[in-house]
């Protein structure tokens, strides 16, 4: 029994070996589930015609962009590998570590990265101690501060309270007083800080009698009197003072004037010295005249 021969099958293609898709799924959040995407679209658009500047002056848009600064920076905070872990602070005498730390406005685990430098030195020098700062990052959890602090050339007794005065006349408050501020000039009167520089000035032209002042004090806003370590008074003018204290200490080199037994030497007037004795032991001083 014959029989035809077989016909070969057809090859198979390759799309006929494709498995059949199953339904095509969802991956993510939706786009108007993402803060970040959603913020930047509201951004294109809202600063696109004149929908946008109303937007703006609305403050809507502020807001949205207020929201997403607080997002980026909680997404830089949580990816960040420098977090703060400590502040250093170099040169700190007096200045209190809390007045540096309210500057810095910063706490432990915020992003190094994100520590505004330039922002944070101009706050460290609105601190009345401070002359200048610099503020570094260290890394990898580290800010560095290096501060300068003013110095004291004199305290101001005002009542009851005493108040350190740099050079310039600013009066600088301190948590502490400084080591060896009772060697530092005593100044009285009101207004005597602001006048502080031109005190420093005259007693550069005569610094033999600079070096046994123990006080000055600002007479009725325009004279000094000085006050010397041996609780001699100067009476200084209220003009040309330098030319007086340089009277004085010819005065002093011919006749010992400050090592007698004067207690009051009144220069107030150019051409006349008037001369008062001290005052005997348990008496009270006499009101010297303005």
């Amino acid at each position: 029994m014959s029989t035809a021969p077989r016909k070969p099958a057809a090859p198979r293609r390759d799309y006929d070996r494709r498995k059949k898709r199953g339904p095509i799924r969802k991956t993510g959040r939706p786009f108007w589930q993402k803060p970040m995407l959603l913020g930047f679209a509201v951004l294109l658009l809202g600063s696109g015609g004149g929908g946008g500047w109303w937007a703006w002056r609305e403050g809507w848009l502020v807001e949205v962009r207020t929201r997403l600064e607080v997002v980026s920076r909680s997404v830089i905070g949580a990816i960040t590998p420098f977090k703060l872990a400590d502040v250093t602070v170099e040169g700190r005498d007096y200045v209190e570590r809390s007045a540096i730390l309210a500057a810095l406005d910063v706490k432990p685990g915020d992003s190094l990265l994100g520590v505004d430098l330039q922002a944070s030195r101009q706050k460290l020098e609105a601190i009345d101690w401070v002359a200048s700062a610099t503020v570094e990052r260290r890394l990898p959890d580290t800010l560095y501060v290096t501060l300068k602090e003013r110095r004291a050339v004199a305290i101001w007794q005002n009542g009851s309270e005493y108040t350190l005065i740099d050079k310039n006349g600013r009066t600088v408050r301190a948590s502490r007083m400084p080591p060896g501020a009772e060697k530092l000039l005593l100044l009285g009167g009101p207004g005597a800080p602001e006048h502080v520089g031109e005190l420093l000035l005259l007693l550069a032209y005569e610094p033999a009698i600079a070096k046994q002042l123990r006080a000055a004090v600002w007479v009725a806003q325009r004279r000094w009197n000085l006050v010397l370590t041996n609780d001699t008074e100067i009476w200084l003018p209220e003009e040309d003072a330098v030319a007086a204290l340089q009277r004085m200490a010819k005065l002093e080199a011919s006749d010992k004037l400050l090592s007698r037994e004067f207690g009051v030497v009144d220069l107030r007037l150019p051409d006349k010295l008037y001369l008062r004795k001290r005052a005997p032991a348990g008496d009270p001083p006499p009101n010297g005249p303005v």
